[in-house]
């Protein structure tokens, strides 16, 4: 009798305990799905996968409350998120098969890499301001000392150049599939490396290698090491600041919201116009770009020519394109072309814009901080292009003109006869 109460009690248990973790289900007969996290929608972004149990999906700002909605083909369901906390459903594609979903509001692999400061309070440091307009500061690796570490906020990770591999002692344990510049390669990669920039202190960093860099740079680091921080970029003082809080300073900034892609890379909300067309959208912050550029798809090919030879040679330059960030306007900078991918609005701010303002980026709750500075009116820098068509154009004015002084001198000639 005792033994059978004690059964019945265990399975009246174990439904209980069923029961209370009984997950919501979401319907879809399409394999893939769009995100909504915070101001951040993403189309086609997820992909269902029922063989992952459960699949991660990481908040974008963790340290955030946000709402996150997965919307499938046939349903949708949101969760009011809460940092350090997860959030469990089930998506049921085609009626059969359970993928088992996990939001998390965490940050990836953050146990992966340790980090400690070996001083205390806001940690400072140095950087220089290299003739790209790039940020540029000095490091350890792995016990031995590395220059001209590029400060890359559109970079996802943490990358050496293919020819400083020599000058650090490094295991590489792995391959990674790397994308940028030079297209999407599976490249080598070591997984524990121990990095220190001013007081702050990395174990465990994996870094990759790229080939797509300058001879004279040895390292390129990322939002990733700073994505629980906030970081402040002072062009004035040509100082990086790492905070744990918001710098008073900041209350004299103007405030923009950003979306983080990956958790990792900042975005930040601008109007482009150009003539009289107007777009608005989400652009990369990449301090890692020199120049400012557009989707060439926004831009007809005949006006692009005629707009950049026009801005070249200092004519019209009303009809050059200007970019609202805020109540801050901009015009006259230097930008190039070329397919990004995708519809609407895809731009990336490069460090000779961006260097025009000291900038707090706050990782916990998704703000960039920005203050006009010192370099605020320092003219652009000009490409190779310009002075070519500068010469060329003055040729064909040239040109222009003696046949037009040739035709009237044969106009009078004849008249004279």
């Amino acid at each position: 009798m005792a033994s059978g109460f004690a059964a019945a009690l265990v399975l009246m248990f174990g439904q209980f305990v069923f029961a209370q973790n009984v997950l919501p289900v979401v319907r879809a007969t399409s394999k893939t799905a769009s995100i909504r996290d915070g101001k951040h929608f993403k189309k086609d972004y997820w992909a269902i996968m029922p063989e992952r149990k459960p699949d991660y999906y990481y908040v974008e700002i963790p340290q955030k409350s946000n709402t996150i909605t997965f919307i499938t083909d046939q349903d949708s369901i949101s969760f009011n998120t809460t940092y350090g906390k997860d959030y469990d459903f089930i998506i049921l594609l085609n009626g059969k098969d359970s993928c088992y979903t996990r939001i998390s509001a965490s940050y990836k692999n953050f146990n992966a890499s340790t980090r400690k400061s070996a001083g205390a309070g806001p940690d400072t440091i140095p950087f220089t301001l290299g003739d790209n307009r790039k940020v540029y500061v000095n490091a350890k690796l792995n016990g031995s000392e590395v220059t001209n570490i590029q400060l890359d906020l559109g970079a996802g990770g943490t990358l050496i150049n293919k020819t400083s591999v020599k000058k650090v002692k490094m295991n590489f344990d792995g391959q990674t599939t790397l994308a940028n510049s030079d297209g999407v390669n599976l490249v080598p990669l070591a997984s524990k490396n121990r990095l220190q920039i001013g007081n702050q202190v990395w174990d465990s960093i994996p870094i990759a290698v790229a080939s797509n860099m300058k001879d004279y740079e040895d390292l390129l680091i990322g939002n990733s090491l700073f994505r629980d921080k906030m970081l402040e970029i002072n062009y004035d003082k040509k100082i990086l600041v790492v905070h744990d809080a918001l710098p008073p300073q900041t209350a004299a900034y103007s405030r923009h919201e950003v979306i983080l892609d990956g958790g990792v890379i900042p975005y930040i909300k601008v109007n482009l116009t150009i003539r009289n067309r107007s777009q608005t959208g989400w652009v990369m912050f990449d301090t890692g770009a020199r120049t400012s550029i557009l989707n060439s798809a926004d831009v007809p090919m005949p006006y692009r020519i005629v707009n950049e030879m026009a801005g070249m040679i200092g004519l019209n330059q009303a009809i050059t394109p200007r970019l609202d960030i805020g109540k801050y306007q901009l015009s006259g900078f230097e930008y190039k072309t070329r397919d990004m991918g995708g519809e609407g609005l895809n731009m990336l701010l490069g460090n000779d814009l961006l260097k025009r303002f000291n900038l707090v980026l706050d990782n916990k709750n998704g703000y960039m901080y920005m203050q006009p500075n010192s370099l605020t009116n320092v003219p652009y820098r000009k490409r190779d292009e310009y002075y070519v068509v500068r010469i060329v154009t003055g040729l064909l004015i040239l040109l222009t003109g003696v046949v037009i002084y040739i035709k009237r001198r044969k106009k009078k000639t004849h008249m004279g006869n």
